[in-house]
């Protein structure tokens, strides 16, 4: 008997740990999920442009964490990033504390930093309207929250303005109140004279004529103190119903909160009291009927992405006066009351009510019943017979086996990379930081395939993650026999860690390792060539071993900053790269804030006629000894090319304007456009605002793009090619002949003007071979395009391409880039 219950027992806790692991599994599984899930959310949904949010209130006023988690979740599920500015207007609603906020507001706005502006409640509303042309000329608003109808009305005649009135619902609300209150015969209103509290006063006695057996009444809370307030509480009878709406001030100058206000009413009457507004929940408030301002901010968020990603026209979009409601009421309230709740409407939200054994356990119930169950069944089983003793152990030891298995694979799974079966990167980083000394010798090999992505993109997962495994393969097989980690490091890039080993550039285990990875890989009946960039770090007993790992890393984007498919050291010199690059860096930042840019324009000659065609404009830092070539690939890398792409375009528009106004007879001026440029959304109309505003016709401005943006036809790129076709602004295709061998593509592609790149007139602008030059100028004029010759610094060049009737030349012949005050002037000898 002993034993049948010990057996049970155990089979009880072995059940039992079962449950618990796979329960444990569920709360870790789940989370980490959802972390990263956020977590890719996040790296793929990057800003894209940026509103102030003026708040008429402060992070205290009772609607503001609805109002700020509607706004948050429409403008981030867009990409759009905000600003908030808070009135706080019940506490400072003076002229002067107006002033003291304009003032406020100006010294910290700067010109284009906001895109949009969003309004939230009566008082942003008029501000803004007041200061419209000062501080937000231009800019699309949205309103929301608006008490007062006819303000709503009157601002959306402004063709920059739209929003949201806030509908109060208290028709609705006073029609349920005389339904579960039919023998009360009193209603009164509770406001103060606020904006809100005017509006819900209108609001309330308009009602009154619908309901002639009734006595609407009302306390104005602007018009007596605390104390007064509480005697005009005390005098209302129980059988009336109290209506409490926008009431937080008093003639003291007092303002009061909701919870406050709440405490104060309900203490000093035994009436009923009903909100047309959220707040007060569980202060004996019995509910109420209102607008859901969560909803609400949502909608106005969405109506601002609408205006900013597809440029919807803020003039024709209506003004919105009803949004959804929330009729909301205490549970416990209703039952002490004793009111009907068939009249509530369908979809009322009642709180502190008292949940259910099922809203209580709901989730763990089925999971103790298949517990009981099991439990039930062993029992059944053990007492049919006392011979399946054996068995049953048997199978529990099976159980705990696999269990113990179970828990190895978890290990396993959480240090390794499930597809390749090595190392992953955050078991090989704690290696690294915890369990590798200072002084330890070792070296670090970090391999990224090139074109990994292309792959990708063209064989489909399944096949990249096979050649994946296949160079795993090769590596495992290189490394045999020497104290090597190998570990996945991303998604095409391997880290292998050697120890008390040094390895250079030469070394027989990199020859090794390029020849590998040079191997033709078979895939069924063909096969495919890679190639690698690799970088190598070495210890030196001073530096961190984690940073090492980035000194690797930095030696392989070298690699592939070299043209890829070699293998770069991180040494003395790259490290001075590093810190070169480190302060360019710095000096681009400072650069952004404090205009540290500027422009020079080299002219563009009429070959025939020697007149000025035009320019090419070139940005330059005015920091001194930081070029073009080395604080432009910085700001490439580091994703800062579309700033320096809006800075030169508003230089170069701002000095067209500039010349005009100085009686300057003007020539287009061409703009160069990185392809990194065509994530700037919102370029188009910066450029167009620019254009606007300083009275610039479009045609006056060239884009200058690369022959591989023609090429990578995307459909970002080509809608932004249509753009500015549609706006009247040439594309010129720069340094053609650097890339593509084919010229078939010109037939098709939306280019008007060719720039031949120096690199073929210094090679073929030369005896023997100059029919080339003279093939491709035909050829462009035969397909209706101009040519531009760059790099022209000689006099026989110059007259050679005027025979092969070349169009433009751009070169040091004629001249070098110049200041603004030279180019303009600047006349060809």
């Amino acid at each position: 008997m002993k034993k049948r219950i010990r057996i049970i027992s155990y089979s009880v806790s072995v059940l039992c740990l079962i449950a618990a692991v796979f329960l444990l599994l569920i709360s870790i599984d789940s989370p980490k999920n959802d972390n990263l899930h956020n977590k890719e959310n996040d790296l793929n949904n990057e800003v894209e442009h940026k509103i102030l949010y003026l708040c008429s209130y402060n992070t205290q006023y009772y609607s503001y964490d609805a109002q700020y988690s509607g706004i948050q979740r429409s403008l981030f599920e867009n990409c759009i990033d905000y600003d908030i500015f808070y009135m706080d207007a019940k506490k400072y609603g003076t002229t002067q504390d107006k002033l003291v906020f304009h003032d406020f507001l100006k010294a910290r706005m700067h010109p284009g930093e906001y895109e949009a502006v969003l309004l939230g409640d009566d008082n942003a509303l008029l501000f803004a309207m007041e200061y419209q042309e000062e501080l937000f000329k231009g800019l699309p608003m949205v309103f929301f929250g608006i008490n007062d109808l006819d303000l709503a009305r009157t601002s959306c005649k402004n063709r920059y303005i739209t929003g949201f009135y806030e509908e109060t619902y208290l028709d609705i609300l006073v029609e349920l109140t005389s339904k579960l209150f039919p023998d009360s015969r009193q209603f009164i209103a509770i406001h103060d004279s606020s904006v809100a509290g005017r509006a819900d006063e209108k609001k309330f006695f308009a009602l009154a004529r619908n309901y002639p057996e009734y006595e609407f009444s009302d306390i104005n809370t602007s018009t007596m103190n605390k104390k007064e307030f509480v005697e005009a509480l005390e005098q209302i009878p129980s059988d009336a119903v109290i209506f409490f709406m926008t009431c937080y001030g008093d003639n003291d100058g007092k303002i009061y909160s909701v919870l406050s206000r709440a405490h104060t009413i309900t203490n000093a009457t035994s009436a009923p009291v009903i909100r047309n507004y959220p707040g007060g929940e569980g202060q004996g408030i019995l509910g109420g009927i209102y607008m859901d301002f969560e909803n609400q901010c949502y909608l106005a968020g969405l109506t601002i992405a609408d205006i900013l990603k597809n440029g919807a026209d803020v003039s024709k979009i209506p003004l919105m006066e009803t949004t959804t409601s929330c009729c909301a009421f205490d549970w416990q309230m209703i039952k002490k009351l004793g009111l009907n709740r068939s009249v509530f409407q369908e979809g009322t939200i009642f709180y502190n009510k008292n949940p259910t054994i099922i809203e209580l356990f709901g989730r763990i119930l089925p999971v103790m019943g298949l517990i009981v169950v099991a439990l039930l069944i062993i029992i059944v089983i053990l007492n049919i017979s006392e011979a399946q003793e054996k068995k049953t152990n048997s199978e529990l030891r099976a159980s705990q086996e696999v269990l113990l298995k179970s828990e190895v694979q978890l290990r396993y799974l959480v240090d390794n990379d499930e597809i390749l079966d090595i190392l992953n990167r955050r078991t090989i980083t704690n290696f690294i930081i915890n369990e590798v000394p200072v002084n330890a010798k070792f070296s670090m090999i970090i391999i990224d395939i090139d074109g990994f992505k292309n792959l990708n993109e063209s064989y489909g997962h399944q096949v990249a993650d096979s050649i994946l495994q296949y160079m795993v393969a090769v590596f495992k097989e290189i490394c045999d026999g020497i104290d090597c980690k190998i570990a996945r490091y991303g998604g095409d890039e391997f880290l292998l860690y050697f120890n008390d080993r040094k390895i250079c550039a030469d070394d027989e285990l990199v020859s090794r390792l390029m020849n590998a990875i040079h191997a033709p890989i078979p895939l069924g009946d063909e096969s495919l060539v890679i190639t690698a960039s690799l970088g190598i770090a070495n210890s030196d007993g001073k530096t961190p071993p984690e940073r090492q790992i980035l000194n690797a890393e930095t030696a392989m984007y070298n690699a592939k900053d070299d043209g890829k498919n070699r293998v770069s050291v991180y040494d003395g010199e790259l490290k001075q790269k590093d810190e070169e690059e480190t302060r360019i860096k710095a000096k681009l930042q400072e650069a952004f804030d404090h205009d540290g840019f500027y422009m020079v324009y080299q002219p563009q000659i009429h070959t025939k006629t020697k007149k000025i065609h035009g320019y090419e404009a070139l940005v330059r830092m005015k920091e001194q000894g930081i070029y073009p070539g080395q604080f432009i690939p910085v700001a490439e890398r580091n994703g800062w090319i579309w700033k320096i792409g809006r800075i030169t375009t508003e230089l170069v528009i701002k000095q067209l304007a500039q010349w005009r106004d100085e009686g300057r007879e003007l020539y287009p001026v061409s703009i160069n456009f990185s392809s990194n440029q065509l994530n700037d959304y919102g370029y188009i109309d910066f450029m167009k605002d620019l254009l606007k505003h300083y009275k610039v016709p479009a045609n006056l401005i060239e884009i200058e793009i690369t022959e591989g943006m023609f090429l990578a036809k995307s459909a970002l790129s080509d809608a932004i090619f249509k753009h500015f076709q549609k706006m009247g602004i040439k594309l010129l295709m720069d340094d053609f002949g650097t890339g593509y061998s084919s010229l078939g593509y010109l037939t098709y592609i939306p280019v008007d003007v060719i720039k031949l790149d120096k690199s073929l007139v210094d090679t073929y602008l030369v005896d023997g071979k100059d029919s080339f030059i003279k093939d491709i100028i035909r050829l462009m004029h035969d397909l209706g395009k101009q040519m531009i010759i760059e790099g022209v610094e000689e006099q026989w060049q110059y007259e050679r391409l005027m025979e092969f009737n070349a169009d433009i030349i751009q070169g040091y012949f004629f001249s070098k880039p110049l200041p603004a005050a030279d180019a303009i002037i600047f006349q060809p000898k």
